[in-house]
């Protein structure tokens, strides 16, 4: 890895006997999730894959600016909607969606609904905390494991 992603995972510290140190916590999820893209902009190379088959879903505008909400909502954005689509079928999957997390976060109530329901129609969902756990998600996948 190089530049952000790099920089943004030595922040994250290493781990001592599982734990990271408190300062460590702060790491958020937009780093993590940057730090996940830059890797797989190199990494896609190994599995013979494009680099825009992973991407973004922008979903968050109930955070946004006045008014963004409301423009995503009419445009079709839905709560509970993961983070990034893997759009590669494997097996019997057709797509890993990924929902990013800051370490010791959580998937919503909401969030695992959806999950539930894109799960049913046979796409793998993974709630991951941190973008090394991303990166272990995303080559199991590849690697059919």
């Amino acid at each position: 890895m190089r530049g952000y992603a790099a920089r943004r995972l030595a922040e994250i510290g290493p781990r001592v006997r599982g734990v990271r140190p408190r300062f460590a916590l702060a790491v958020s999820e937009h780093a993590e999730q940057c730090a996940l893209i830059e890797w797989w902009a190199l990494e896609c190379r190994r599995h013979g894959l494009d680099e825009r088959n992973l991407f973004a879903i922008p979903n968050a505008g109930a955070g946004g600016s006045r008014g963004q909400g409301g423009k995503m909502k009419a445009e079709g954005a839905r709560a509970g909607v993961p983070d990034l689509l893997l759009a590669v079928a494997r097996g019997r999957a057709h797509g890993l969606f990924i929902e990013m997390k800051a370490l010791n976060q959580r998937a919503r109530p909401d969030q695992r609904a959806y999950h539930e329901l894109l799960e049913a129609q046979g796409y793998r969902v993974r709630v991951c905390q941190g973008a090394k756990h991303a990166m272990a998600e995303i080559t199991a996948y590849l690697e059919g494991l």
